[in-house]
């Protein structure tokens, strides 16, 4: 074996550029709850309902996720910019901003 990741230059990414928005899966759910105080202390309020709907990418020096959440049985979202750090760099989540009332209709766009 070579030791060479062989998938690497397979995966898509367009670094800089924002990937098409996908559906949350597990990777994000864990994402948002790790976020969800630092989301609560920004907005100064508490959310009874936290659930990740979609999610797109940035690959910067680590990575930037733009997450729609639903935070209200109302349709209420919000959109979060977490950046993830490379893992060289410790892999650590930083919520770098949010933008509040948001539906689910709303695309997720680079803010």
């Amino acid at each position: 074996s070579s030791g060479i990741n062989a998938e690497w230059p397979l995966r898509p990414g367009k670094c800089g550029g924002t990937s098409d928005a996908k559906p949350a899966n597990d990777e994000i759910r864990a994402i948002v709850t790790q976020v969800k105080g630092a989301v609560e202390d920004h907005a100064k309020k508490s959310y009874s309902v936290f659930e990740p709907h979609s999610y797109t990418t940035q690959v910067v020096a680590g990575t930037n996720y733009f997450v729609k959440v639903k935070v209200a049985d109302d349709g209420e979202h919000v959109h979060l910019r977490v950046h993830k750090s490379l893992p060289h760099a410790g892999g650590e989540l930083s919520l770098h901003s949010i933008q509040h009332s948001k539906t689910e209709a709303c695309p997720i766009e680079h803010f």
